[in-house]
């Protein structure tokens, strides 16, 4: 409902009663002192967003909503107000700390009223907290946000002031200002400061003037000029620096960033449309704001209602005591008071009648949608542009008839201050021959509208420009590329986007197959000179590549560190020339996915976990990711993978849980949770790599094939395989749907066996077991689990603690079988499973009955 109010009878007689000069004078819609011209704002007690101003129990109880129900706003009690009424601060953020690389996340804060009457400000604050829910999953710019940069708000700090100015939202007093007392209207609709030495009841005479200014209340200018020391002034600064509990509360927020990881800082006021930028004595810091806020004017220029930001910048190292100031100076980062609508013409630029120029101060309730929903929008550009320049992730280039990866790479990181570029090429790139680039980015690069890319808000049509060639030093490879196509699709390398929409393009490209080129390309192999792709472009805010990967760009001293430019020129980017590729005038055809791939694989570096394949017939593939979760239990996923040319895609990994071990398992609670991709490239017959995107993290893996299959081979076989052989594949009890047994005949005569089951609370678990079998028969006494490990880039082969588990042995045919187990774990007990064969690996099928295996 709306906050009304009935006159009282004696308002009369108080006003008579006070000094001679106070009038107690309302806004109007109509014309008069006050007069507005349009509806005077009254607001609504309701959380929800609509074509007005909510009271500040409707903003917090959105607050509290958004809170409760998304796991990307957290929150907490940061201060109190002089009133002892509690101040939140909120992280809007993807939960963690981390980027999905593994880094700390940038940080940004923005501060909504400071200023009372400046009922825009918290409802923008609010409508970037709502923006930056209802994006949610929406593989672009709100999803790249939320992974890389936590953004700290504090909606409302000036509460008691707020509840006086919307207790009383038409009414004021003229006539009491120390220094234009006929104009400018005094508390109530228009207090700007808080309620230091002032009561909350309105009609108190002597306190209309009391409170201070809180973005005048901040080091390192307090008190900054001019300063009266009057404490009746609109601007009072307080009796001393930072006196303000609402200050102390702001700083407090700080911690929700944290402070060491801050880029960004505004607070949001009203009115002229203005960023007050704060400029210091570091022009490397003041230039990189100066770049920032010209692409937020821009971007929201562009926005429905045609506003204009413009960047008013402050003469370096003076200052009044704003919050601003304070930020920019004592943390070193871009900041400034950002003076939302209306503009200089007041109310004037909604057809008001500027009878009083504090209209500046109220906006039409008419306005405050488009006004919130832009600004949220503008708000979150400015985190995607601190989160830092973009730069390349991964290239890879395919044989466009056959589909096989040919040259790949991957930046992965090494640490907080490196990335390590994992290259493979499987074959040379050759002249004449039809291939696919795909490069991948580190965020999203570009826009859509109904489907199709066009020029990010405010930035110009050239700006979707990619810019690609092969050099060598100064010479050139002529290539022939056709026009990029950018990926909205997910899927990875030869599917779509890396991680978000946009944040991936393929492009077809032939090595110019003539005289000349081939004959360059024969000179430079004889003298090893490197041949490199070059690779320019720009993110939606118009920053270049990092040019060199190697160093990851980071924030320190007021400036972009390890920002890499071929020109030298600090914070400016520039070409990525990193990448190196081989090119012959002919070359090999690489290694394809063959039925000996069916193993173990693993990276030495990191024992005690790894993959099983299964390569089945029909261009299918099975895999399991034996592994442990963030808190280094047991952790297993599974895909069905198709095979193209040298590349298993396994495009959905599960992560079964819920299933309870022994006699209480029921196939009903068995949760098959999707958990991410992973792909598999053979660089030969023991070599590969494997790129997996799950659980939040993606990550590149060598891997090695530790086992050999018996009765697989890469060269030619001899002669038929052991009968036993047909028996690998992965075998299960339709009773327990949801876990089984994968199983592998080895060359050497052992056999070992995977089985990927369930704790008895219904937790992940697996066990390992390496014997020995003759026929039908396998007896493997000594079955081990493990645990330790933290998933992926975590993981640390010297935390693994292997548990002794107990003994399995199983009786196999063709089809069927029969398991039973022995654990010496009492939680476990014993057991026994009639098995079905639920795989049979390509090459060793066999049919039942005729002991015949099909090829």
């Amino acid at each position: 409902m709306r906050i009304g109010f009935t006159w009282p009878l004696l308002l009369l007689g108080l006003t008579a009663t006070t000094a001679d000069a106070q009038r107690l004078v309302e806004w109007t819609e109509s014309r008069g002192e006050l007069g507005l011209g349009y509806p005077v704002p009254i607001p609504v007690d309701t959380a929800m967003p609509f074509d007005g101003f909510r009271s500040h129990a409707g903003l917090h109880a959105r607050h509290q909503q958004l809170l409760e129900d998304s796991a990307r706003v957290t929150g907490q009690v940061v201060g109190e107000t002089r009133y002892g009424r509690p101040i939140w601060a909120y992280r809007l953020a993807a939960p963690g700390d981390r980027t999905p690389a593994g880094r700390a996340r940038a940080a940004i804060m923005y501060a909504g009223t400071l200023h009372a009457r400046e009922w825009q400000s918290p409802e923008v604050v609010t409508g970037l907290m709502e923006r930056a829910v209802a994006g949610s999953h929406d593989d672009s710019l709100t999803d790249y946000v939320a992974e890389h940069v936590n953004i700290v708000v504090v909606p409302v700090l000036n509460i008691d002031g707020f509840l006086q100015t919307q207790a009383n939202p038409t009414r004021n007093w003229l006539g009491t200002d120390n220094r234009n007392p006929d104009f400018w209207p005094r508390d109530g609709r228009m207090r700007r400061k808080n309620l230091r030495d002032a009561d909350e009841d309105f009609f108190s005479t002597d306190d209309h003037l009391a409170g201070v200014d809180l973005n005048r209340n901040n080091s390192p200018f307090w008190p900054g000029p001019p300063e009266t020391g009057i404490p009746d002034d609109l601007t009072w600064r307080g009796p001393r620096v930072q006196s303000e509990p609402e200050i102390a509360a702001l700083q407090a927020a700080t911690d929700l960033a944290p402070a060491s990881r801050l880029r960004f800082y505004a607070d949001m006021h009203s009115y002229t449309r203005v960023f007050f930028s704060v400029h210091t004595d570091n022009e490397r810091r003041n230039a990189i704001q100066s770049r920032l806020f010209s692409a937020l004017s821009s971007h929201h220029a562009a926005l429905p209602g045609d506003q204009v930001y413009v960047d008013s910048r402050a003469a370096i190292n003076t200052g009044i005591g704003t919050t601003s100031e304070f930020f920019g100076h004592v943390y070193d980062i871009p900041s400034a008071t950002w003076e939302i609508e209306p503009g200089q013409d007041g109310g004037a630029q909604y057809g008001g009648f500027r009878s009083n120029s504090h209209d500046g101060f109220i906006l039409p309730e008419s306005e405050i949608r488009r006004v919130r929903e832009n600004l949220a929008e503008t708000m979150l550009v400015a985190a995607y542009h601190m989160a830092g320049p973009p730069h390349v992730v991964a290239a890879e280039i395919r044989d466009r008839d056959s589909g096989a990866v040919v040259w790949s790479a991957y930046w992965d990181d090494a640490g907080e201050g490196s990335r390590q570029l994992l290259a493979h090429q499987p074959a040379a790139l050759e002249p004449g021959r039809d291939y696919t680039l795909w490069v991948a980015f580190s965020k999203p690069m570009r826009w859509r509208e109904d489907g199709q890319v066009v020029p990010f808000p405010g930035r110009p049509s050239g700006s979707v420009n990619v810019t690609l060639w092969l050099e060598s030093g100064d010479q050139f490879v002529a290539v022939d590329f056709d026009e990029p196509q950018w990926l909205d699709q997910p899927g990875g390398p030869g599917r779509g986007f890396q991680r978000y929409r946009d944040d991936a393009f393929e492009v077809d490209f032939v090595i110019v197959d003539e005289a000349g080129n081939r004959a360059l390309i024969n000179e430079l192999n004889s003298a090893d000179a490197v041949i490199s792709l070059g690779v320019l472009a720009s993110d939606l805010t118009g920053q270049l590549l990092d040019a060199d990967p190697a160093t990851p760009v980071d924030w320190g001293d007021g400036a972009w560190l390890n920002y890499d430019a071929a020109s030298g020129r600090p914070d400016s980017g520039g070409a990525d020339r990193t990448l190196k590729v081989d090119v012959r005038p002919s070359a090999d055809e690489p290694e394809l996915v063959r039925a000996a791939h069916s193993a173990m694989w693993f990276n030495p570096g990191r024992s005690g976990e790894g993959w099983v394949v299964e390569i089945l017939p029909g261009g299918q593939a099975l895999g399991y990711w034996f592994t442990y979760d963030e808190e280094g239990e047991p952790r297993w996923l599974i895909g069905q993978g198709s095979v193209v040319a040298n590349q298993i895609r396994f495009d959905l990994l599960l992560a079964p849980e819920g299933g309870r071990f022994g006699p209480d398992f029921d196939p009903a609670d068995v949760d098959p949770v999707p958990a991410g991709s992973a792909r598999l490239v053979v660089l030969d017959c023991d070599n590969g790599w494997l790129d997996y995107q799950a659980f939040g993290q993606s990550q590149r893996i060598a891997l090695t094939r530790l086992t050999r299959t018996l009765g697989l081979s890469c060269d030619p076989p001899a002669g038929e395989p052991p009968g036993t052989a047909l028996q690998s594949g992965t075998w299960f009890d339709p009773a327990h749907d949801g876990e089984g047994f994968t199983l592998q005949r080895l060359a050497d005569g052992q056999v070992l066996v995977m089985w990927f089951t369930y704790d008895p609370t219904g937790r992940q678990f697996w066990l390992l077991g390496l014997g020995d079998g003759q026929a039908e028969s396998i007896d493997l006494g000594g079955l081990t689990a493990a645990r330790g490990p933290r998933f992926g880039r975590s993981f640390d082969a010297d935390d693994l603690e292997p548990i002794e588990w107990g003994a399995l042995q199983m009786q196999l045919g063709c089809d069927t079988g029969s398991a039973s187990y022995q654990s010496i774990l009492p939680s476990f007990g014993s057991g026994q499973f009639e098995l079905l064969r639920l795989t049979a690996l390509a090459g060793l099928a066999c049919t039942a009955g005729d002991g015949q295996r099909e090829r």
